[in-house]
């Protein structure tokens, strides 16, 4: 059976790799499919598993089939009580709003089952693109749900893209993230929401200290260090990957430029980790060359690399 991911606009090459990082973490062997916009997979694992983890996906459910003429659409989606169809038109055309209402008025004929607008047992997608016309539905609507912070830094990682980034590590439950510039967090309290284990590690005792803050407020016990990333190399056989958001500007409290920061720190990775970075743009050294690269648009001086290798 596969399921569906509609992505949202911003990061579309990002969200896309999220969602197929994240089957791959469960299923190596999980085919997948895509257009622009949507994300098709073919696994074991239930398209809700995904979802609840993806961070970009703004709709999601099963792939039913496709269709062409809308008075043979196909009726092998389970009878529901009540349904309601929505369509989403990711093709280069305009689609009006007629179409939802055909295809709500001939489902509901032919299984007797009602339209609900606000509380549908099942939502039935139209999702068009410019080569094919997808049936897809969902019996509930899956959201990532975000820890919370009660103690924040102005500098500090946006909580999507911390989500995203531990997703793009092919990590699941039960393997253990370290993050050796944790700051306030965010990174590990992503990763513990999703039921892995983390480490962080800081030189800054306050950051360690609201950390913990951070942490306990979630109800999460994860081991935080006070020291430098060199402490990394100590526990490397306890952790399964590193992610990370390399400290820059006033955030980095460094004596070092943020070039030699990032090489020196690379230098002590060894290769078999998995390693998600977020740096400044320009910064590129020898040991990411050949990783993959998303670049992270903030203002007209600023653009962030995620390196994955």
């Amino acid at each position: 059976m596969s399921s569906f991911f509609v992505l949202q606009k911003q990061y579309e090459d990002l969200a896309r790799d999220e969602i197929i990082s994240i089957s791959k973490s469960y299923d190596s062997k999980s085919s997948v499919t895509t257009e622009p916009r949507l994300v098709m997979v073919s696994s074991k694992i239930p398209w809700y598993k995904i979802a609840s983890r993806a961070t970009f996906a703004r709709h999601s459910g099963i792939i039913a089939g496709t269709f062409d003429d809308i008075i043979k659409i196909d009726c092998s989606i389970p009878r529901p009580e009540t349904f309601v169809c929505r369509t989403i038109n990711l093709s280069s055309k305009s689609i009006g709003s007629s179409l939802e209402r055909q295809v709500g008025a001939i489902l509901a004929k032919r299984w007797g089952s009602k339209v609900s607008l606000s509380n549908p047992q099942v939502t039935i997608y139209l999702i068009i693109t410019d080569s094919t016309k997808y049936l897809g539905y969902a019996d509930s609507q899956i959201m990532p749900v975000h820890p919370k912070k009660i103690i924040k830094h102005p500098h500090e990682l946006d909580m999507k893209l911390a989500r995203c980034m531990v997703n793009l590590s092919q990590l699941k439950e039960g393997d253990v993230i370290c993050d050796p510039f944790c700051g306030t967090g965010t990174i590990l309290l992503e990763a513990e929401s999703m039921g892995m284990h983390s480490i962080g590690i800081d030189f800054d005792k306050i950051m360690c200290k609201i950390t913990k803050k951070n942490l306990v407020a979630n109800g999460f016990d994860s081991r935080v260090i006070n020291s430098g990333y060199e402490k990394i190399q100590d526990i490397m056989g306890e952790i399964d990957g590193i992610v990370t958001d390399l400290p820059y500007g006033i955030s980095s409290r460094s004596s070092i430029s943020p070039k030699k920061l990032l090489q020196d720190f690379i230098s002590v990775i060894p290769k078999r980790k998995k390693l998600v970075i977020v740096y400044k743009k320009g910064l590129e050294v020898d040991g990411i060359v050949k990783a993959k690269k998303y670049e992270i648009y903030r203002h007209k001086s600023l653009t962030r690399v995620i390196a994955v290798s």
